[in-house]
Formats: C-alpha cells, sequence, structure tokens
C-alpha cells in the first residue's frame, strides 16, 4: 500500500523543516509537535522509524553558538571531605577521577560508634556508625550491636573489609552507602 508510511513522511518532513528555517526556541517547540505526530503513529514498526528519523535529523542539525556570560561566577572553594566519611566508599559507583583521587587519600583504618543497628538473618547485622555509613557484616556477630559500641573497619585482601564491633571478633563486612 502506497500511503501506509504517510504519518512518517509527514512527521520527517515536518522536522526537516523545522531544522533548517526556526530559530532554537521555536525549533524545539516544533521538535514537540514532531514528536507528538510519531507518538500518534499507531503501528510499532511505523513510530520507531519515525523516532529514528528525528533522532538522525536532530543529530545532523548545525549547532546553535554557544551563548557566552559576560561575568563569570565566582567559584566557591572546595571543602575537603572529611577522610572517615571517605573510608569504604571507593566500593561505590564513582567516576575514574573520584577513583584515582580517592585511592591517593586512601586511610587503613576507620573508627566509629554504633548508632543503630538493624538484625539480619543467620546473626549478620547492618550497622549505621556514627558518621552516615551503614555497613552490613558478611558473617555472623557473637553479640548484638547496640548504640555507642565501639567500630573499627579495617582494609583487607583483595578490596575486602573487616570489622569489629566491640571486643567481638574479626568478621568480614561491607559497606551499603
Amino acid at each position: 500500500m502506497p500511503f501506509k508510511n504517510m504519518p512518517l513522511m509527514k512527521a520527517a518532513a515536518a522536522l526537516s523543516l523545522a531544522m533548517a528555517v526556526a530559530p532554537a526556541a521555536p525549533r524545539m517547540a516544533m521538535a514537540a509537535d514532531t514528536l507528538a505526530t510519531c507518538r500518534a503513529i499507531g503501528d510499532a514498526t511505523q513510530r520507531l522509524a519515525c523516532y529514528d528519523a528525528l533522532a538522525a535529523a536532530a543529530a545532523t542539525a548545525p549547532a546553535q553558538p554557544a551563548v557566552t556570560a559576560t561575568a563569570a561566577p565566582a567559584a566557591t572553594p572546595a571543602v575537603p571531605e572529611d577522610p572517615t566519611a571517605r573510608f569504604g566508599k571507593e566500593k561505590l559507583p564513582r567516576t575514574e577521577e573520584q577513583r584515582a583521587q580517592d585511592d591517593a587519600e586512601q586511610q587503613e583504618e576507620m573508627h566509629s560508634t554504633v548508632a543503630k543497628s538493624v538484625a539480619l538473618p543467620y546473626r549478620m547485622f547492618a550497622v549505621t556508625l556514627e558518621n552516615g555509613q551503614t555497613w552490613v557484616s558478611k558473617e555472623a556477630l557473637t553479640f548484638d550491636p547496640k548504640p555507642g559500641d565501639e567500630v573499627r573497619v579495617m582494609h583487607g585482601l583483595l578490596g575486602s573489609y573487616s570489622m569489629v564491633v566491640g571486643h567481638s571478633r574479626v568478621v568480614k563486612a561491607t559497606r551499603i552507602n
């Protein structure tokens, strides 16, 4: 059927015309109208082709010159983060730059106290420290951690961590926030 791609062709033509003629602000409104046109297409294959044509036209559109500000805002000086707050953070998702900076400033162990603890199955615990970090034991503890108990978290082998709560034995642990 020769007219079954008509909504797709209308959307592509409208987008091409909008990108070639319109300035940036009206161009955004026309792109939104074209998105609405694509969204209204019933057939999934044609709708996808419409969105693909929209994306291709947006990628080939000439870039608008950047607007330069006359006065740049003054940069606020960076406040260095507390080393205790960074302890164990290298396992959390982050950029390569953050990872390199954290590795250079890494501590060997951290001392804190328990703010609260939550019992987990098999005598394991999620321990929230006074600095806001939450560590989960990977092994059973011999007693229930109570608020005010001292906690020592150390680096282990191969990127692991060990934790001592009060006078308990050393158990493997992982930081979850």
